[in-house]
């Protein structure tokens, strides 16, 4: 009797852990989960409220023509041109990139799996040296990861080119 309650103990454990991961949410030079670059910003808004995501502001003050900012959260931020994705920002520690970074990645850790096709340059409008953007390019797509001076992952950052750039994006 003991060894199964011991047996259902550690599946019970196991699922418990699995679950953990299963609430991550991928980011890749494409998309926050579902949501992609390019997306129309309402439908973005659909997405993440299918996601369970709750209390979701509305996207109906998105800038019709121009530059733009979505806040869907605190530690989400979608920029938008025309009201369409082109650059997505998330400081939120359940999202982990298909290498595994994550915020709180030390920067050893974002080098080592980006290696050698990454910018390494000082954050842009940071007075402190140890504010690192680690910049990924593909074709149009950047990914980039702002690294405070405690030398960790901060910010993850994806998205059109012109986007990534600086950490301000357009204003």
């Amino acid at each position: 009797m003991r060894f199964f309650a011991t047996v259902a103990l550690v599946a019970t454990q196991l699922m418990a852990s699995s679950d953990a991961f299963a609430a991550d949410l991928v980011l890749t030079m494409n998309s926050y989960g579902p949501v992609q670059i390019g997306m129309p910003v309402a439908q973005a808004h659909k997405l993440l409220t299918k996601l369970g995501r709750k209390n979701l502001p509305s996207p109906r003050g998105v800038a019709k023509v121009g530059c733009g900012r979505y806040q869907a959260s605190p530690e989400l931020t979608f920029m938008t041109e025309d009201q369409k994705i082109v650059r997505i920002e998330t400081h939120e520690p359940n999202v982990v990139t298909p290498s595994g970074l994550r915020i709180g990645s030390s920067l050893d850790k974002v080098r080592r799996s980006l290696g050698s096709r990454i910018e390494d340059v000082q954050q842009h409008g940071s007075d402190n040296a140890a504010d690192r953007s680690i910049v990924l390019v593909s074709g149009d797509k950047q990914f980039a990861i702002r690294v405070d001076g405690n030398q960790v992952a901060a910010g993850l950052f994806v998205g059109a080119e012109h986007a990534i750039r600086s950490a301000e994006g357009c204003s």
